[in-house]
Order: C-alpha cells, then sequence, then structure tokens
C-alpha cells in the first residue's frame, strides 16, 4: 500500500511540474505608436497622406535579454517624394535609460548630439511636452531616415519591459501628455505630430508553444492520467 501511494504522489508531482512548467511561459508585449498627421501640434502638414493615415512607427518590442527592449523606427511609403522623419522623442516610466545601443538601420547622427538621454529633459518644437531620450537623424541623404527606412536601437534600463514606454511626456500643452513626438520635413514645410501608443500581446507564431513546453505538457497530461488509472 506505501508503495502504491509513493506512485500516486510522484506521478501527481509530475502532473503538476509538467502543466505549470508548461503554463510558465512568458508572452513578450509589443508596445506600437503610431505617428498621423491628425496629431499635429505644429507646423503645416502634407496634403497627403491623409490625416489618419500611419505614415510611421515606433515599435517597442519585449526581448530574451533581461532589462533590454529593443526599438524600431520605421518610416512607411506613404509620404511626398523628399520627406523624411529626422526628430524621434520618446518617454520611459523609469528614466534615464542606462544605456542606448544602434543595432541596424540608419543610425542617428545630427550633431551635435545625435542621441539624447535625460529625464523630461527634452521638449519637441519647444511646445510638445518634455520627453525622455530622443534620436536626431540628418536632414540630408544619406542619414536621414527617409521612405522605407528604418532604425533599430536597444534600450537597456533596470526593469523596463516593452509597457514602460507608455509613458506620457509631462507636461502637454493641453495639461495632458504624449507618449511620442516625431518631426516630419523635407516637403517644403515641416510638421510636429504625436503619436498614439498601443500595448498588445502578439498573436504569432512566437506564441506557439516550443518543442519543449509540449513535451512538458505531454508529462503533465500524462501524470494525470496515471493517478486516475491507479487502483485504490
Amino acid at each position: 500500500m506505501k508503495k502504491s501511494f509513493k506512485k500516486i504522489k510522484l506521478a501527481g508531482a509530475l502532473a503538476t511540474l509538467g502543466l505549470l512548467s508548461a503554463m510558465g511561459t512568458a508572452q513578450a508585449a509589443i508596445f506600437e505608436i503610431d505617428f498621423t498627421t491628425a496629431g499635429a501640434f505644429s507646423g503645416v502638414a502634407p496634403g497627403s497622406p491623409g490625416s489618419n493615415t500611419v505614415f510611421a512607427t515606433a515599435i517597442f518590442n519585449d526581448t530574451v535579454v533581461p532589462n533590454q527592449v529593443q526599438l524600431t523606427m520605421n518610416v512607411l511609403n506613404n509620404l511626398p517624394s523628399g520627406a523624411y522623419v529626422n526628430d524621434w522623442y520618446f518617454n520611459v516610466s523609469s528614466a534615464p535609460l542606462t544605456a542606448i545601443n544602434f543595432v541596424s538601420g540608419v543610425q542617428a547622427s545630427a550633431s551635435p548630439t545625435p542621441v539624447e538621454n535625460g529625464l523630461n529633459a527634452f521638449k519637441a518644437d519647444g511646445t510638445g511636452g518634455n520627453f525622455d531620450f530622443a534620436f536626431h537623424f540628418t536632414t540630408s541623404n544619406p542619414g536621414e531616415l527617409g521612405q522605407i527606412h528604418t532604425s533599430v536601437y536597444n534600450l537597456v534600463g533596470a526593469g523596463i519591459t516593452a509597457s514602460s514606454f507608455n509613458s506620457l511626456s509631462v507636461p502637454a500643452p493641453n495639461g495632458g501628455g504624449y507618449v511620442g513626438a516625431a518631426h516630419l520635413a523635407g516637403y517644403g514645410n515641416s510638421v510636429w505630430v504625436s503619436g498614439d501608443g498601443m500595448l498588445r500581446i502578439p498573436q504569432t507564431p512566437a506564441d506557439i508553444p516550443e518543442p519543449a513546453t509540449l513535451a512538458l505538457l505531454g508529462l503533465g497530461l500524462f501524470g494525470l492520467a496515471a493517478t486516475r488509472r491507479r487502483p485504490n
């Protein structure tokens, strides 16, 4: 009787271990800021694209490295010919960041300070609120962040995740704040716009359990079945 009881306990433990391990896989979050001219707060917007059409995005993506988030700044192909986005401003809930490291694409290189990092220290066009960090690209080619171009940086800070960048500037003209701001130029005029942010859990192949996770899940289900089949 003791031997049988021990086997049941072991099977139950394996079931619990397998299920908890399989269920404990964390999903990576993405915080995305979409820029449209509907968010214009200074300057003259282009006639195209329309005010509700996204022309640039900033995507903050959790990585497998603790305390690190990857930022990808994208400029889409729907801008007027020659247009570019040369200034990008963002916030983080635990500013300043420990490090901002270039990864790939077009590197911010405008003088005198291509990348700025602080705490409520950088104002977009003097009116758009105080932001925590910013990227500045040149206004000539090469060096512009123009159409169909991207710039990727790794952001490092204690305890940060993608959701840490869902943070408002302080203050904005309306008394609230912006999650991000960008400067669109190169079409004969320029405009400063705020962005709309959205935090989401991606439903992508990355969410499909890995083979090791599936094996643990199978082990858990096998253990549960074993405990049910044991005679009293």
